[in-house]
């Protein structure tokens, strides 16, 4: 009689003992799952950052070519002019002195709006321009120059400025830079509207031409599109494109902001 009570109180205990293992067992189970869950996310996270940075250094150096770029090209074409001008204004002023004539007041303006063009691009090319970059302020210095090239007519309307962190619109600076571009070379378009709203915590930016249009289907794998989106999630947020052969593209960008990330 004691030997079959003692049998079932071993087998009772090694029972037991058995389901606490098991149970043991699952739990460092769960455990393993959960880790490699987190550290499957860690590295999501880290490759984005790093892709972030990435992408941010490219858009810093692609933003300074092309600022380089500018540079020549008005130093060129906008500035030389200027100067040219001035110095005919002031020649003619000198062969008539015998009053203040009208010359001399539009070479001073016109001296002025030459050192004015000086100091701006010097101004765009500080190593501390980039640290405190405004995007509204450069997408007015890029609409005005597509506008004076006559490629096409931009209109915008926009808030006096971004809840973004300067590297976040250094990034969507690209992005509306690239859709312009886009519109240069492939659309057509005569006009382009710019639309930027910030409402909440939302930023919305709508960018719509009135040129030929083209099949989503086919283009949605571009590289160009494929970068905007790429761009745009990197930011947290998407792109959206609303297009048909005839009517015209519009590009809608959404983004999240932060203002108290400031």
């Amino acid at each position: 009689m004691q030997k079959i009570q003692l049998t079932e109180n071993i087998t009772i205990i090694l029972g037991a003992s058995l389901l606490l293992l098991l149970i043991t067992l699952f739990i460092v189970m769960l455990v393993i799952a959960y880790l490699r869950r987190d550290l499957k996310h860690l590295k999501e996270k880290e490759s984005m950052e790093a892709d972030f940075e990435k992408q941010l250094l490219q858009s810093q150096l692609e933003t300074q070519e092309e600022t380089l770029n500018q540079l020549s090209t008005e130093i060129h074409d906008n500035v030389g002019q200027l100067l040219n001008s001035t110095k005919l204004l002031i020649g003619i002023t000198q062969r008539t002195l015998t009053e203040y004539p009208d010359t001399l007041t539009l070479a001073d303006e016109t001296l002025g709006k030459a050192i004015h063009e000086i100091r701006s691009l010097s101004k765009s090319l500080n190593r501390e321009w980039l640290a405190q970059f405004n995007f509204i302020e450069n997408l007015e210095s890029e609409i005005n120059r597509i506008n004076a090239s006559r490629a096409l007519q931009i209109q915008l309307s926009r808030p006096d400025a971004l809840s973004l962190k300067p590297n976040h619109q250094i990034i969507l600076f690209r992005i509306v830079q690239e859709i312009l571009q886009n519109a240069i070379k492939h659309s057509g378009a005569k006009h382009v509207s710019i639309q930027i709203k910030e409402e909440g915590l939302q930023l919305s930016i709508a960018v719509a031409d009135d040129g030929r249009g083209f099949d989503e289907t086919t283009v949605q794998k571009s590289v160009g599109i494929l970068n905007i989106k790429h761009r745009s999630r990197l930011l947290g947020g998407n792109a959206q494109w609303q297009s048909a052969i005839g009517n015209g593209t519009r590009v809608t960008i959404q983004l999240p902001v932060n203002p108290a990330n400031l």
